[in-house]
């Protein structure tokens, strides 16, 4: 078995209502409206071999095999104002 590290980063602009909670589960999550919203990771895949090719996660067998290998996941949320 290999390991591989996989560093996820996501800058987002959100509306001003967008808040960060503390929530029941023990973790941070985004909250919009009435939703609560957490990251994962979500593999995509394609069969095509083009530079124009269609990457999905549509092949939930694939994207299972995927995530099954997945023995660590964090991640952290961070909220900062504009001016």
């Amino acid at each position: 078995m290999k390991t591989l590290t996989v560093r996820v980063t996501a800058e987002l602009q959100v509306p001003d209502d967008w808040t960060l909670v503390d929530h029941a589960a023990g973790m941070t999550a985004l909250k919009i409206g009435d939703q609560f919203v957490d990251f994962d990771i979500a593999p995509l895949s394609t069969r095509d071999d083009d530079p124009e090719a269609m990457w999905t996660d549509e092949d939930e067998t694939l994207t299972a095999r995927v995530l099954d290998c997945v023995i660590e996941l964090d991640s952290d949320l961070d909220l900062n104002y504009q001016q």
